[in-house]
């Protein structure tokens, strides 16, 4: 519950960044069809907010979310298990983990949780 609350939480921050970028990034061909070409960050940002509302800033958050939260959920809870099945193999506590244990424990965490959530992206 924890990852997917902060999950949503810095989505929320991040999200409006990635709206204005995308929007910049695709602006040539939607020039034509919309016939509106921002000057920039913040430009593109009150054009948004001004013809879309503030709910233009935030489309597809709620999308979005749907595979974040269980990416997050999943991802630390495998983190943690590979993270004691190499406790368990080196005979060692959790702060005596060599570091290139946890990293292989974060990948491994990251790339199952990938794979898992991956049909919700």
């Amino acid at each position: 519950i924890a990852s997917t609350l902060a999950s949503a939480i810095s989505l929320q921050c991040d999200w409006a960044v990635d709206v204005i970028k995308e929007r910049l990034q695709v602006q040539q061909s939607a020039t034509s069809v919309e016939g509106s070409h921002y000057t920039g960050s913040f430009h593109a940002l009150k054009q948004i907010v001004r013809t879309e509302g503030l709910k233009g800033i935030y489309k597809g958050y709620w999308a979005t979310l749907a595979s974040f939260g269980p990416f997050s959920a999943i991802y630390f809870m495998m983190y943690e298990q590979f993270k004691s099945a190499a406790r368990e193999r080196k005979g060692c506590q959790d702060g005596d983990l060599p570091l290139i244990n946890l990293v292989t424990s974060s990948c491994c965490a990251g790339a199952l949780a990938s794979w898992l959530t991956s049909p919700l992206d």
